[in-house]
Protein backbone atom coordinates (compact mmCIF):
# COMPACT_ATOMS: atom_id res chain seq x y z
CA UNK A 1 0.00 0.00 0.00
CA UNK A 2 2.45 2.53 1.22
CA UNK A 3 4.53 1.75 -2.40
CA UNK A 4 1.43 2.34 -4.32
CA UNK A 5 0.88 6.03 -2.82
CA UNK A 6 4.39 6.61 -3.46
CA UNK A 7 4.46 5.38 -7.36
CA UNK A 8 1.18 8.31 -7.29
CA UNK A 9 2.76 10.85 -5.54
CA UNK A 10 5.97 10.26 -7.70
CA UNK A 11 3.46 10.25 -11.18
CA UNK A 12 1.85 13.44 -9.79
CA UNK A 13 5.41 15.07 -8.95
CA UNK A 14 6.57 14.46 -12.70
CA UNK A 15 3.47 15.82 -14.19
CA UNK A 16 3.62 19.03 -12.02
CA UNK A 17 6.98 19.21 -12.52
CA UNK A 18 6.83 18.63 -16.69
CA UNK A 19 3.96 21.07 -16.70
CA UNK A 20 5.76 23.57 -15.16
CA UNK A 21 9.32 23.37 -17.05
CA UNK A 22 7.43 23.58 -20.20
CA UNK A 23 5.49 26.49 -19.58
CA UNK A 24 1.77 27.10 -19.27
CA UNK A 25 0.76 29.28 -21.78
CA UNK A 26 -2.34 30.76 -20.57
CA UNK A 27 0.10 31.65 -17.38
CA UNK A 28 2.38 33.71 -20.27
CA UNK A 29 1.73 37.55 -20.36
CA UNK A 30 0.37 37.88 -24.15
CA UNK A 31 1.29 40.91 -26.77
CA UNK A 32 -1.57 43.18 -26.81
CA UNK A 33 -3.69 42.91 -30.65
CA UNK A 34 -2.67 45.94 -32.62
CA UNK A 35 -4.57 48.10 -34.95
CA UNK A 36 -2.70 46.90 -38.49
CA UNK A 37 -3.27 43.29 -37.51
CA UNK A 38 -6.80 43.54 -36.67
CA UNK A 39 -7.03 45.56 -39.99
CA UNK A 40 -5.02 43.39 -42.03
CA UNK A 41 -6.33 40.19 -40.98
CA UNK A 42 -9.83 41.84 -41.61
CA UNK A 43 -8.92 43.23 -45.22
CA UNK A 44 -7.70 39.44 -46.11
CA UNK A 45 -11.07 37.94 -44.67
CA UNK A 46 -12.38 40.49 -47.47
CA UNK A 47 -14.09 42.73 -44.85
CA UNK A 48 -14.39 46.46 -45.02
CA UNK A 49 -13.16 47.81 -41.82
CA UNK A 50 -14.21 51.06 -40.44
CA UNK A 51 -12.00 53.41 -38.45
CA UNK A 52 -14.76 54.91 -36.20
CA UNK A 53 -12.13 57.34 -34.57
CA UNK A 54 -12.54 59.48 -37.94
CA UNK A 55 -16.36 59.42 -38.42
CA UNK A 56 -17.40 60.43 -34.86
CA UNK A 57 -15.97 62.24 -31.92
CA UNK A 58 -15.14 59.33 -29.30
CA UNK A 59 -14.09 59.95 -26.01
CA UNK A 60 -10.63 60.99 -25.18
CA UNK A 61 -10.11 57.56 -23.95
CA UNK A 62 -9.96 55.91 -26.93
CA UNK A 63 -6.74 55.46 -29.39
CA UNK A 64 -8.11 53.40 -31.98
CA UNK A 65 -11.71 52.21 -32.58
CA UNK A 66 -12.32 49.59 -36.05
CA UNK A 67 -15.55 48.23 -36.58
CA UNK A 68 -15.92 44.91 -39.35
CA UNK A 69 -20.08 44.55 -39.61
CA UNK A 70 -21.51 42.20 -42.20
CA UNK A 71 -24.82 40.76 -41.85
CA UNK A 72 -23.29 37.65 -39.52
CA UNK A 73 -20.80 38.99 -38.00
CA UNK A 74 -19.90 42.08 -35.87
CA UNK A 75 -16.15 42.42 -34.95
CA UNK A 76 -14.86 45.80 -32.75
CA UNK A 77 -11.27 46.60 -31.96
CA UNK A 78 -10.68 49.09 -29.72
CA UNK A 79 -6.88 50.48 -27.92
CA UNK A 80 -7.59 53.20 -25.31
CA UNK A 81 -5.48 55.09 -23.87
CA UNK A 82 -4.65 53.34 -19.95
CA UNK A 83 -5.30 49.90 -18.75
CA UNK A 84 -7.92 50.88 -16.57
CA UNK A 85 -10.04 51.57 -18.92
CA UNK A 86 -9.90 48.90 -21.17
CA UNK A 87 -10.37 47.04 -18.43
CA UNK A 88 -13.53 48.58 -17.08
CA UNK A 89 -15.03 48.27 -20.47
CA UNK A 90 -14.38 44.89 -20.76
CA UNK A 91 -16.25 44.11 -17.26
CA UNK A 92 -18.83 46.23 -18.44
CA UNK A 93 -19.36 44.76 -21.86
CA UNK A 94 -19.42 41.32 -20.14
CA UNK A 95 -22.03 42.15 -17.71
CA UNK A 96 -23.98 43.00 -20.37
CA UNK A 97 -23.11 39.67 -23.01
CA UNK A 98 -23.61 37.64 -19.47
CA UNK A 99 -27.56 39.35 -19.30
CA UNK A 100 -28.78 38.75 -22.81
CA UNK A 101 -27.95 34.85 -22.11
CA UNK A 102 -30.88 32.85 -22.77
CA UNK A 103 -32.02 29.46 -21.65
CA UNK A 104 -29.03 27.26 -23.03
CA UNK A 105 -26.12 28.90 -22.75
CA UNK A 106 -22.06 27.87 -22.83
CA UNK A 107 -19.28 29.99 -21.74
CA UNK A 108 -15.45 30.26 -20.66
CA UNK A 109 -13.62 32.56 -18.61
CA UNK A 110 -10.12 33.18 -18.09
CA UNK A 111 -8.48 36.18 -15.86
CA UNK A 112 -4.44 35.36 -15.34
CA UNK A 113 -1.13 37.39 -16.21
CA UNK A 114 -1.76 40.92 -18.45
CA UNK A 115 -5.43 39.19 -20.38
CA UNK A 116 -8.55 38.40 -19.96
CA UNK A 117 -11.18 36.45 -21.63
CA UNK A 118 -14.76 36.05 -21.91
CA UNK A 119 -16.98 33.84 -24.39
CA UNK A 120 -20.43 32.85 -24.47
CA UNK A 121 -23.02 31.21 -26.56
CA UNK A 122 -26.34 31.52 -25.92
CA UNK A 123 -29.64 32.22 -27.77
CA UNK A 124 -27.93 31.92 -31.38
CA UNK A 125 -25.71 34.29 -30.60
CA UNK A 126 -21.39 33.60 -29.90
CA UNK A 127 -19.80 36.69 -27.95
CA UNK A 128 -16.26 37.11 -27.69
CA UNK A 129 -14.62 39.50 -25.49
CA UNK A 130 -10.66 39.18 -25.27
CA UNK A 131 -8.74 41.94 -23.58
CA UNK A 132 -5.14 43.02 -23.65
CA UNK A 133 -3.42 45.40 -21.61
CA UNK A 134 -4.83 48.09 -22.77
CA UNK A 135 -7.01 46.51 -26.11
CA UNK A 136 -10.29 44.65 -26.01
CA UNK A 137 -11.56 42.86 -29.27
CA UNK A 138 -15.18 41.96 -29.48
CA UNK A 139 -16.94 39.77 -31.82
CA UNK A 140 -20.37 38.60 -31.88
CA UNK A 141 -21.73 35.81 -34.71
CA UNK A 142 -24.70 33.53 -35.20
CA UNK A 143 -24.19 30.83 -33.99
CA UNK A 144 -23.53 28.92 -37.24
CA UNK A 145 -20.85 31.39 -37.55
CA UNK A 146 -18.97 30.30 -34.55
CA UNK A 147 -16.12 28.38 -36.01
CA UNK A 148 -15.22 30.82 -38.38
CA UNK A 149 -15.42 33.60 -36.46
CA UNK A 150 -13.30 31.88 -33.50
CA UNK A 151 -10.96 31.28 -36.63
CA UNK A 152 -10.55 34.99 -37.78
CA UNK A 153 -9.68 35.58 -34.11
CA UNK A 154 -6.95 33.07 -33.70
CA UNK A 155 -5.46 35.22 -36.74
CA UNK A 156 -5.81 38.62 -34.52
CA UNK A 157 -4.86 37.08 -31.35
Amino acid sequence: MRIRNMIILALLIGVIMVFLLSGCEMCTPREPVNPNMFWNVMEAEGYEVRDIMTEQEMAPAFLHFLVVVTDNYRFEFAEFTEEEYAIDIFTSMKASIEDMRGVTRTYRRINLANYSIFEQTSAGNFSYLYRVENTILRVSADVEYTMHARGIIDRIR
